[in-house]
């Protein structure tokens, strides 16, 4: 039966199975109390290796992945050494000699990271439970790791005779360990034992024994790793286990397995500062565990589940992982913590085994699903303990293997250290130069604009009474001066085209005071000339005020002339003179140019009206009858309208529709939409005629469309023939 378990773990049992697992890990011979049965014992003759996976004690050795070389420690700072023989009691450098023990150098204080934060997984490489990261930690490097597993379930392998189920218990240990001889080269290994009991009536034909035990499974690999990009390192990574025999005490050489594939670790913390690591491995697993025993004939289909689950026999597959861990050591206190979360998926190739052929509630499938989280927590000096469980989701059929565990808890300890901490230390003797105290300080510091914070370069930095002191700021405004002697330093700025400005600093002797000035743009005035004029020509006294960065007012004469000097920027200028409404224009001062505003006013015409919406005109504009040409007696109020455009500019379009009464559809209605397209275009040339801008002109010839009322009568066809200038801003 392939169903979910219901744990039921204390700590009691836990305890034992860290014991168990420590016993386990030394022991390489089977106990006299486990009889193996005929139909489980090494043939003589092995049958061809038959793919299939690791013990399933644990799930298969994870991916291979390859870490990144890790990020060594820093170098740390050289002790003092110890003078051994007189300084010199005059003034300048002294020589002396100096005996200091060193350790030997090691490549791993060459490099940075944190080398405690490098762990085994359960099968030895660098990396979670069972990723293998992209990272082999520093040269000279090793890690250890001894780790136990659990699982208990009743019903999980076999229903049993009678519906009645079977109570199955696995403890499983292994202590890892691996070695960084080279910053780019990790190498790694393992040994494994397990234990299976499998409790259930009895049942005919049953041939395996109820506890089963396994010691001694060694697992050796390599991992190479290069970083690739900034955060990003990938590499590959090869692994042999080695399955110790059934019936004697010797490695297995036909169950021999191995595995090879690539590893890639890609770490958020020099690209976002963020404490986030995500992993990825692809291997494939050739896996030759099915030679450790031979089933005949007469082998029922219980017996092989159980001794498959037990021995973890399994077959060639594809294995993938994803992992993800959150490095908040540094976050965490005294206990440094890192939990992680994996995603494993396998999917077997070899062919199916046909002993499990026609059995009950098979789906028949090749791939397998499961999940592991867990946490790491660093306790004393690297020394870390972790917890963990496996949660499987879904198990390949019977004909591909055994099933997976619905859980299996996980818990260990690691320890990983330099092998350069056991060097002896080497006297080293050097004579080194005592250099003098400073005597000089410097002032670094940086020159902006006042206005906007931009920096200034070019700036001529200068320092009272101090000859040949003179240095320019950077592009990025930065600047450095020449040593100056201890003391208050008054500080001049210049820039082109910023008023200058002064500061001070305080120089300290060996040291850099630091220092920021500001400065003020200069002020560049323009020149605006003009002449302020009716319609006809006639020069006007006028008023002339200009609002913009700063306000001024200048007056024209009778003469209509007129002439200011502003400050450069954008202003708006309005112009009123008596009899006439006011003005307004922009106008874009340009720094030290002469620019010339001629202003035509014009008087106020009572038909013509702005609103928000429209320009209303108190008398209609009528057409000669039946044409598109405009009656004289209307020009006038489009001269006005032409006026508002040009004081107006931030009417952006002004929409002129042209209607007309009668049929809105029909050949009618074509004709009708056809004049008024024609009205609406002699009103706009009129406009432009009279100085209207036409790209602010847009002409619709609605037709009978949209009348305002019923065209019945003259009156309400008179009613529907109008203009309509609708304002758009």
């Amino acid at each position: 039966m392939r169903r979910p378990l219901r744990p039921l773990v204390s700590a009691s049992v836990l305890a034992t199975g860290i014991l168990a697992l420590t016993a386990a890990a030394v022991a390489q011979t089977a106990p006299d109390d486990e009889p193996l049965p005929p139909a489980i014992s090494r043939p003589t003759a092995p049958p061809p290796p038959a793919p299939s996976r690791p013990p399933a004690s644990s799930p298969a050795p994870p991916p291979a992945p390859v870490a990144a070389p890790a990020a060594p420690p820093a170098e740390p700072a050289r002790p003092e050494p110890t003078e051994a023989a007189s300084r010199s009691t005059s003034g300048g450098a002294a020589a002396s000699v100096e005996a200091t023990a060193s350790p030997v150098p090691s490549p791993a204080l060459r490099t940075k990271g944190d080398p405690d934060s490098y762990l085994p997984t359960l099968t030895g490489p660098i990396g979670l439970y069972h990723i293998s990261t992209a990272e082999v930690g520093p040269a000279g490097h090793v890690r250890l790791g001894l780790h136990g597993q659990y699982f208990h379930s009743s019903g999980f392998l076999v229903e049993g005779a009678n519906g009645t189920p079977d109570t199955n218990t696995r403890f499983g240990g292994n202590f890892t360990f691996g070695f960084t001889p080279h910053e780019a080269l990790e190498l790694y290994g393992g040994i494994f034992s397990s234990s299976n009991r499998n409790e259930r009536v009895s049942e005919p034909g049953r041939r395996d024994p109820e506890l089963i035990k396994s010691f001694g499974d060694l697992v050796l690999g390599g991992k190479a790793v290069a970083p690739i990009a900034r955060g990003f390192s990938a590499g590959a990574e090869l692994g042999f286990r080695f399955l110790s025999g059934i019936s004697d005490l010797s490695v297995s050489p036909s169950s021999t397995s191995l595995w090879t594939g690539g590893v890639a670790t890609l770490d958020l913390r020099p690209i976002t500062r963020t404490p986030l690591r995500f992993h990825a491995n692809l291997n494939y697993y050739l896996d030759n565990s099915s030679n450790l025993t031979h089933f005949d004939q007469d082998t029922t289909a219980n017996t092989r589940e159980v001794a498959m689950f037990a021995y973890g026999i399994a077959a060639s597959r594809v294995r993938f992982g994803l992992g993800i861990d959150a490095p908040l050591e540094r976050y965490t206190g005294p206990v440094g913590l890192r939990p992680f979360a994996e995603y494993h998926a396998e999917i077997v190739t070899a062919s199916p085994d046909l002993a499990f052929a026609g059995y009950p509630n098979d789906l028949n499938n090749r791939d397998q699903h499961w999940l592991t989280v867990g946490l790491r927590a660093r306790v004393f000096q690297g020394l870390t303990i972790d917890a963990g469980v496996d949660v499987g989701l879904r198990s390949v059929g019977y004909q591909y293997g055994p099933p997976l565990a619905p859980y299996d808890l996980i818990f260990g300890v690691g320890y990983p250290f330099d092998t350069a901490a056991f060097a002896k230390p080497v006297v080293m003797t050097r004579t080194i130069e005592k250099a003098p105290a400073p005597s000089l300080g410097t002032v670094i510091g940086s020159v902006k604009n006042k206005a906007d914070g931009k920096p200034i370069g070019e700036a001529v930095v200068s320092f009272s009474g101090q000859p040949r002191a003179r240095v320019a700021t950077d592009p990025d405004g930065s600047f450095q001066s020449v040593p100056l002697p201890p003391g208050p330093a008054d500080i001049t700025v210049a820039a082109a085209g910023f008023e200058p400005a002064t500061g001070k600093a305080n120089v300290v002797a060996g040291s850099a005071a630091t220092v920021e000035v500001a400065l003020t743009a200069k002020v560049v005035n323009g020149s605006v000339r003009g002449k302020v004029s009716d319609r006809s020509g006639r020069p006007m006294a006028a008023t002339i005020r200009f609002n913009g960065p700063n306000t001024f007012e200048a007056h024209a004469d009778a003469s209509g002339a007129f002439s200011a000097s502003v400050p450069a920027g954008p202003y708006r200028v309005s112009v009123e003179a008596t009899g006439y409404p006011r003005r307004d224009l922009p106008l874009d001062v340009a720094p030290g140019r002469d620019q010339q505003l001629d202003v035509t006013l014009r008087p106020a015409n009572a038909d013509v009206t702005l609103t928000p919406q429209a320009i209303v005109l108190r008398v209609p504009i009528k057409f000669r009858t039946g044409t598109p040409k405009l009656a004289p007696a209307i020009k006038t109020e489009l001269e006005a309208v032409a006026d508002i455009l040009a004081d107006h500019p931030e009417i952006k379009t002004l929409r002129i529709e042209a209607h007309w009464s009668g049929a809105g559809k029909g050949k009618g209605g074509e004709a009708a939409k056809k004049l008024t397209q024609k009205q609406a275009a002699a009103i706009k040339d009129y406009l432009v005629a009279k100085g209207a801008p036409a790209d602010r002109l847009e002409t619709v010839g609605v037709g009978g469309e949209a009348p305002l009322v019923p065209n019945l009568g003259p009156a309400n066809q008179a009613k529907n023939r109008r203009v309509e200038l609708l304002v758009q801003q």
